[in-house]
């Protein structure tokens, strides 16, 4: 059950919400509050889950004066006929009440007849009282002098605590043109400071809309209360493809997707200033698109929970066939597009595909793979031969239903990299995808005129599902290139994107080339990056070609994104040490979810199971260093066909929540800020101690020299040595550089910071993660470390 709390306007009643009340989901708690007491704010506060705040009139300032206190509990705020700033001085009987009650009470009493029909045909129109049954009701409350006795402190409240406080709350505020108690410019002027609640207005309406359009706003708290993939049973409702069907009874015109085809791209002389020429699709045509090819999958045969693997780069085709895959009631298991034949085999092996979609160089590759060769249908996109079917031939000329589901049916496979082993298929269920999504939207929600380049295709989800347009980087993310930079750069400017999501390298990327060019991206409002550390410097960076900007840093993985949270400015402002060359011990990567439940455990090696006596023996004191693991709606709780994955990476409580062992070692600080130390497969053990990466390649890259960097632990003898690990920049020449004098620096600023260091190599290249190009590949620089000495420089 979802709480929702009504606050009434001034002078009000408890029963002023009960038209809507009617109106609302079985499955909310309503509860009506006495918005001159403060008793409501101490209960949301208090309460481990999310509210919603629905308020009517002065009742919508009450409930915003209190948001800074409280906006971590709301899920949404409702906001009818916002009255937030008084328009009028307290009358000579309403200051009389103040300072002589007596004497107040008599003069508001003498005149209250008048004052009463006055507010009441103000209130209501342009309806009239025999519109609604309510307003009889409404008019005898009224008509009682206390109400208006009580609506002189409220307003006395309004007058001497005037809001003042921002605040990123979601939610809606509905305006009637037609009002005739407020001054509409005014009241709207004061949402100004609350970003992320968007207006609706009725042009035909005035103050009474939450009497007259109790409908309308009982069905956009519904669909919160109610969320897609939430339903008992099977349902349409739990599949994702509601998001996209909502969005054309919407806003059926509104721009879906942009994207850029090869040969507009080829014809873009290369000047960030020279607009790329993008082609785009509206959310109804977009639709009609993913639900013709919906109906063209079930006429080849391909059913409910039947698996199709999507190889293709980002591109409208992609999001057409994973969402026709899951509108029937598929399973689309995505591969992102640097997968090689080992990844292709593995993910074949893991489901068990009955179809794939991809184009001819795909299907060259997997006639040397094993697991492919029992699959029946292949789909072509683009030339080639080898293919069972045509990507244009299977266009139907008829539209298929949506299929029924259960929430946790899975929806979509994704894999991890599998740079620790044989990579894993992340179960994606319908409510897993929706709670990310909800998940998401808490820490980056949109504006409504935000236009997002999303730069992984995972985050366009998220975009898509809120209906803002969606332009996909005209870039190979499989294949860097020296032009990206310039080819992001000039996609944020031409098309005045406000938001853009990149990983660390593309980051630093396209602030070092804009910094070149003398470019600024003044559209940008926000920046998400993750994926990899990222350091205080190059957030300066970025700073600096887009000072105006959010920049968020998020912290996740194919299992649970985000677990945490933090914006640049917060980072820069941290001074942990007044000596510049001390650095802490690990990075902050911020305000932990509020979405997620999490733990610190013991580094532990193999699978856990929790013994009679719950986590008391495994469990480290919040402080210390851990591994951190987590639960919740948005963290995934299994793989796909392997219980062996789960066995290592799960843990199943007492009460059924399965928990995340994220691999990562963190601790929290006092201010509830999470601070990663390294990896426990990449912890160094020497001489009993232990010793993290973090803080070493956080030095590391802080010499002019350092392009990457890794700290890592070799054995010797019955030793392990710790050891530094450089690649040097580009540009610098090698036979030229000072080798003897770098690794002296080095020694020096890691004797200061008390990190013991062996050894101190310079290798030409270190090997990167192929999906985000910012992870060092430990495991591989350590066997290449080991079996081809040769790659050391100096």
């Amino acid at each position: 059950m979802t709480k929702v709390y009504f606050i009434h306007g001034n002078p009000g009643s408890l029963s002023d919400g009960d038209t809507l009340k009617r109106k609302l989901s079985k499955n909310v708690e309503y509860i009506s509050v006495d918005g001159y007491s403060e008793s409501w704010v101490h209960a949301i506060k208090n309460d481990p889950d999310k509210a919603i705040i629905v308020a009517h009139s002065w009742g919508c300032y009450r409930a915003l004066s209190f948001m800074s206190e409280i906006e971590n509990n709301i899920e949404r705020i409702f906001l009818i006929n916002p009255y937030l700033k008084s328009e009028s001085v307290l009358s000579c009987a309403a200051k009389a009440l103040l300072s002589t009650p007596l004497l107040g009470k008599f003069l508001i009493k003498s005149n209250h007849k008048k004052s009463f029909e006055n507010f009441f045909s103000k209130m209501i129109s342009p309806e009239k009282p025999s519109d609604n049954q309510y307003y009889a009701e409404k008019l005898k409350q009224l008509s009682d002098p206390e109400s208006w006795i009580k609506a002189v402190y409220g307003k006395n409240i309004q007058q001497s605590q005037p809001l003042s406080r921002k605040s990123d709350v979601l939610g809606i505020a509905y305006f009637g043109l037609r009002d005739e108690s407020m001054n509409l410019d005014l009241q709207r002027g004061e949402l100004k400071n609350f970003r992320y609640i968007k207006e609706k207005v009725f042009k035909d309406s005035g103050h009474g809309l939450l009497w007259s359009h109790a409908e309308a706003i009982a069905e956009d708290i519904n669909i919160i209360v109610d969320k897609i993939g939430y339903f008992q049973g099977e349902s349409v409702r739990n599949n994702v493809i509601e998001f996209v069907e909502r969005h054309v009874k919407e806003n059926a015109e509104g721009v879906a997707l942009k994207w850029v085809t090869a040969e507009r791209l080829k014809q873009w002389s290369g000047n960030p200033k020279e607009e790329i020429v993008h082609d785009q699709i509206s959310f109804k045509d977009f639709e009609e698109k993913v639900s013709k090819f919906a109906n063209g999958l079930l006429s080849i045969g391909i059913k409910k929970n039947d698996r199709v693997i999507i190889f293709l780069p980002m591109s409208l085709e992609m999001y057409v066939a994973m969402f026709a895959t899951q509108k029937i009631g598929a399973i689309a298991v995505f591969l992102d597009s640097w997968a090689r034949s080992h990844h292709l085999g593995a993910s074949a092996e893991c489901v068990q595909p009955k179809a794939m979609i991809s184009f001819d160089m795909a299907f060259q590759l997997i006639e040397q793979v094993p697991e492919f060769q029992s699959m029946p249908i292949r789909i072509l996109y683009g030339p080639g031969e080898k293919m069972t079917h045509r990507f244009n031939d299977i266009y139907s000329d008829k539209r298929s239903p949506i299929a029924s589901v259960e929430s946790e049916t899975t929806a979509l496979i994704t894999f991890t990299t599998g740079s620790t082993g044989k990579p894993k298929g992340a179960n994606r269920t319908h409510r897993f995808l929706v709670a990310q999504h909800y998940a998401l939207t808490h820490v980056i929600p949109y504006l409504d005129n935000d236009k997002d380049m999303p730069a992984f295709p995972i985050f366009s989800l998220n975009s898509l599902a809120t209906g803002v347009t969606t332009v996909l980087p005209a870039i190979n993310l499989a294949q860097p290139s020296p032009h990206d930079s310039a080819i992001l750069a000039a996609q944020i400017i031409g098309q005045s994107l406000t938001c853009t999501t990149l990983s660390p390298s593309m980051l630093v990327g396209l602030a070092k080339y804009c910094k070149e060019s003398n470019l600024k991206l003044p559209s940008l409002r926000r920046v998400v990056t993750g994926g990899a550390p990222i350091s205080k410097d190059d957030v300066k960076s970025f700073y600096e070609i887009a000072p105006e900007i959010e920049l968020w840093i998020l912290y996740g993985s194919t299992e649970a994104e985000p677990m945490a949270h933090i914006e640049g400015r917060a980072m820069l402002s941290e001074v942990n040490s007044k000596d510049s060359e001390i650095v802490e011990m690990g990075v902050n990567v911020g305000h932990i979810s509020e979405d997620i439940d999490f733990k610190f455990i013991k580094i532990i090696d193999g699978p856990i199971e929790l013994s009679d006596e719950g986590w008391s023996k495994i469990e480290v004191k919040n402080g210390e260093v851990g591994e951190f693991i987590c639960t919740g709606d948005h963290v995934c709780r299994e793989y796909y066909n392997n219980k062996a994955a789960f066995k290592a990476t799960k843990i199943l409580d007492d009460k059924n929540r399965v928990w995340h062992r994220t691999g990562d070692l963190a601790y929290i600080d006092e201010n509830r800020n999470l601070w990663i130390v390294g990896r426990t497969n990449n912890a160094i053990t020497r001489k009993g101690k232990y010793y993290f990466p973090v803080q070493a390649e956080v030095l590391l890259k802080r010499f002019d020299f350092t392009n990457r960097c890794a700290f890592i632990g070799m054995p010797n003898s019955n030793e392990t040595e710790t050891v530094a690990v450089i690649e040097l920049r580009s540009e610098i020449e090698k036979n030229k550089f000072d080798f003897n004098e770098a690794k002296l620096k080095i020694r020096n600023i890691f004797e200061k910071n008390k990190i013991p260091l062996d050894q101190i190599k310079f290798v030409d290249k270190i090997p990167m993660d192929p999906r985000h190009h910012s992870k060092v590949e430990y495991a591989v620089l350590k066997k290449s470390l080991s079996e081809t000495p040769e790659i050391v420089l100096a």
